[in-house]
């Protein structure tokens, strides 16, 4: 056997530790027996050595053991006696010291001599009869250890079955510990359902207890909020199973219950919103807006709460919310009815012309209206509602009142235009086609609707204005003598020059400002009326008044018919120009330098 057999042979059948000293033991054992054998057959072969063999002549002394046998069975035959003679050829120390006996007969030859060659032939096999009976001892062992092994095969089969059975058996128990668990699971499901609606009962007299505790500040516990829900499930719960035991008198208390903590929040937030009002400052608006909103980070969640449950019909939470509500806008007007007149005064002090006056009005209540708006959703979550509509229609009513006198009152067409051009700079901005911001619409309804209808009012002013303006300035005409001297050069010069260069009729320049001024003022159908309107006024005058007057001028002249009808002609042509809005490039009037002023009735 190799050594790399010897190691693969290790490596397979492990020696365990407990038989390595035993293994260790027989080693030893067994070298020793080698040793001692050895020793032995150099003892006999000393012996053996130095004495002549008398048979050597003979033949060899490897003889068979049958060969033996068959001489000692002559020697025995030939002996005189039965019994034979001493040893004296005895080799082996074991017998003790050879005794020399002289070979008489032939028959103590033939025994000495088989005796002699037995004790070769044995001297000769001892080894290979000490390998046979090793090999004998290790077939002994290999039996009983195929033995043992059968024993351990048979061993490890029952307790593969006993395995086995106990994997079934596990199996069986695992299959059945899952069923004790879903009972389990539903028995506790159960449990908690039972207990939940147990809870639901049980609940009442600390929700009740809570809500009926002394004191102002039970609103702002931080378990006041979530004793109202459990109130309320607790009554969802119990509506939902009116059969059950003394369900109409569980419901009426916890309805009681709902109803207290409802009117706890409206009692706080009015004593809140009186204190408020009580402490306002009409000086400072940002002083103010700060201290209002530092009580609405605390009365936002307890309002935002009443706010929720006011869409609910079948409560009195809609009435807490209007009762809360109608305290919070009384709360705002105390302080808006002196800071709205107040501020808007200011500010007609720091300008002399009324567009500025209202430009300045329209942003401040715009951001009054939206102050309003956001104080609202800081209080209540939400950023519109009929209740703020009806508070910023207060607000706008203050400002109408300022504007709309002040616009019947204004005679001037030109500060009617500016004051609409205004207008329409601040109107609703899904009309003027800009992007509308989101909740902006909400916020500021109310300012969009007023500043609708003063335009409305200015628009009809200025309408009418232009009108009376149109009787006064165009059609009301008397050209004066230097006028006509004035017309006459400027026919007698039209073949050479351009016309901008030089006079032009006065009410065909009145006509043009008037364009000017009414152009994006008013709405396309009464801004073409009102042009319309001019136009024709400035031919009558140009066709009736304005002729008579050259051709008078020039009396006596062979031409005063053709100059009469070429000022006519001429006049006529730039009337049409002035009559549209983009044709402003000569003879026109600046409206800041220049304004016509005609004694009508306003």
């Amino acid at each position: 056997m190799t050594s790399v057999q010897h190691e693969e042979w290790e490596q397979r059948f492990v020696v365990p530790e407990t038989m390595r000293t035993g293994l260790a033991q027989l080693q030893e054992a067994s070298l020793q027996v080698a040793a001692q054998m050895q020793s032995l057959n150099s003892q006999r072969g000393s012996e053996l050595a130095p004495r002549a063999n008398p048979l050597m002549h003979y033949g060899s002394p490897k003889l068979s053991a049958r060969r033996n046998a068959s001489l000692l069975t002559l020697a025995r035959a030939a002996s005189p006696s039965p019994r034979l003679a001493p040893r004296a050829d005895t080799l082996d120390p074991a017998y003790g010291s050879p005794e020399i006996t002289a070979i008489e007969t032939t028959a103590q030859f033939l025994e000495w001599y088989a005796h002699v060659e037995g004790r070769l032939a044995a001297d000769q096999d001892a080894e290979s009869l000490a390998f046979a009976s090793h090999l004998h001892t290790r077939l002994d062992e290999c039996t009983r250890m195929e033995e043992t092994v059968n024993k351990v095969e048979a061993a490890l089969d029952t307790l593969r079955g006993d395995y086995e059975r106990v994997g079934e058996r596990t199996g069986g128990v695992r299959m059945a510990c899952g069923v004790l668990q879903t009972r389990q699971g539903r028995l506790a499901q159960m449990a908690g359902e039972i207990n939940e609606r147990l809870d639901v009962y049980g609940s009442l007299g600390p929700i009740t207890q809570f809500f009926n505790a002394p004191g102002d500040s039970v609103c702002m516990d931080p378990e006041f909020l979530p004793s109202l829900e459990r109130a309320e499930r607790a009554l969802e719960f119990i509506e939902a199973h009116k059969d059950a035991r003394d369900s109409e008198l569980y419901a009426m208390r916890f309805a009681q219950c709902r109803s207290r903590a409802l009117t706890l929040i409206k009692m706080h937030a009015q004593r809140e919103f009186r204190r408020l009002g009580a402490q306002s400052n009409t000086n400072s608006a940002s002083s103010e807006h700060v201290r209002v909103r530092a009580a609405a980070t605390r009365l936002r969640p307890l309002l935002m709460a009443l706010q929720q449950r006011g869409t609910e019909i079948h409560t009195n939470a809609v009435q807490v919310l209007a009762d809360v509500e109608a305290s919070y806008f009384q709360m705002r007007r105390i302080w808006l009815h002196a800071h709205v007149p107040q501020s808007l005064q200011s500010i007609e002090k720091e300008h002399t012309d009324e567009p500025a006056v209202l430009r300045d009005w329209c942003a401040f209540v715009m951001g009054v209206c939206a102050d309003e708006g956001r104080l609202y959703a800081e209080f209540f979550g939400i950023s519109s509602g009929k209740g703020l509509r009806a508070h910023e229609d207060m607000v706008m009513h203050v400002f109408y009142e300022q504007v709309r006198p002040r616009i019947i009152r204004e005679a001037q067409v030109d500060v009617l235009a500016a004051l609409c051009l205004t207008l329409l700079a601040y109107q609703r901005p899904n009309e003027s086609n800009e992007p509308v911001e989101p909740g902006e619409p909400g916020e500021l309804e109310a300012f969009y609707a007023v500043v609708g209808a003063v335009l409305e009012d200015a628009q009809q002013r200025l309408a009418f204005r232009a009108q009376a303006f149109v009787r006064g300035e165009i059609t009301g005409y008397r050209m004066s003598a230097d006028d006509a001297q004035a017309a006459v050069q400027w026919i007698r010069s039209v073949d050479s020059d351009d016309l901008a260069d030089h006079w032009e009729y006065p009410p065909v320049q009145r006509l043009r400002w008037l364009v000017a001024q009414i152009s994006g003022c008013v709405d396309t159908e009464v801004q073409h009326g009102l042009t319309d309107e001019a136009l024709a006024a400035c031919k009558q005058s140009i066709a009736t008044h304005g002729a008579r007057t050259v051709r008078d001028s020039v009396r006596g002249d062979a031409d005063a018919e053709q100059l009469a009808h070429q000022f006519v002609t001429c006049s006529m042509t730039l009337a049409d120009q002035a009559a549209e809005p983009d044709q402003t490039h000569y003879g026109g009037l600046n409206a800041g330098s220049a304004r016509f002023s005609c004694d009508l009735p306003v």
